[in-house]
């Protein structure tokens, strides 16, 4: 697919560059991706595939969008955009138990991210994440973000995928901390059928 903007959505996405962070209310298929020209496209597929790197959307912008999707499926009668991947699972739904497999879809990854940092367990938050190759030193600073992150609580995620099978992506997800939300971006990778984390990730 190629980058997208309705008329509606275009108008939406200016007038909120400068917005502060807020509350998201939905999921809204649409990810910000940053050209190498310098430039910003806005499309529903992994920005990898464009040639670029997803730049995190705040929730205000998020909210914008989703209210002129909605007005623009009233004057088109095309149906909304799907919600995110936690939209039908239950907000306190436990993920697998240790040692019963990995996450073998984007939402059962989402799923089991959210549970994990519900506990606050972060050796739970870890196993979502990919540590091959990596050295101590490195390993010991992922610890430490992972600590923090074990502070905030997952509402919502999308992914966006790089490849027609969706297989390496990015997943965005609506982080909520002490009353604020912010909107933040985690790489993907599959290996072998299961779905993990990339450690680097824009907030």
């Amino acid at each position: 697919m190629r980058p997208f903007l309705s008329s509606m959505l275009a108008c939406a996405i200016a007038s909120c560059t400068l917005a502060l962070p807020g509350h998201a209310e939905a999921a809204t298929g649409i990810a910000r991706c940053a050209m190498p020209d310098g430039t910003y496209a806005y499309t529903n597929i992994a920005c990898s595939r464009l040639g670029g790197r997803h730049v995190a959307l705040s929730a205000e912008v998020q909210n914008r969008i989703r209210r002129e999707q909605r007005r623009e499926a009233e004057l088109t009668g095309v149906p909304l955009p799907a919600a995110g991947l936690l939209a039908e699972s239950r907000p306190r739904q436990s993920r697998r138990p240790k040692g019963q497999g990995c996450a073998t879809s984007p939402r059962e990854l989402a799923v089991d991210l959210r549970a994990s940092m519900a506990q606050g367990d972060v050796n739970r938050i870890a196993e979502s994440f990919d540590w091959a190759g990596m050295r101590h030193r490195q390993a010991m600073q992922v610890m430490a973000q992972l600590r923090r992150l074990g502070r905030a609580a997952l509402v919502d995620a999308e992914f966006f995928g790089s490849t027609p099978a969706a297989g390496d992506g990015t997943l965005q997800v609506v982080l909520e901390e002490a009353g604020t939300q912010k909107v933040a971006d985690f790489d993907v990778r599959r290996h072998r059928g299961c779905y993990f984390l990339q450690h680097r990730w824009s907030a």
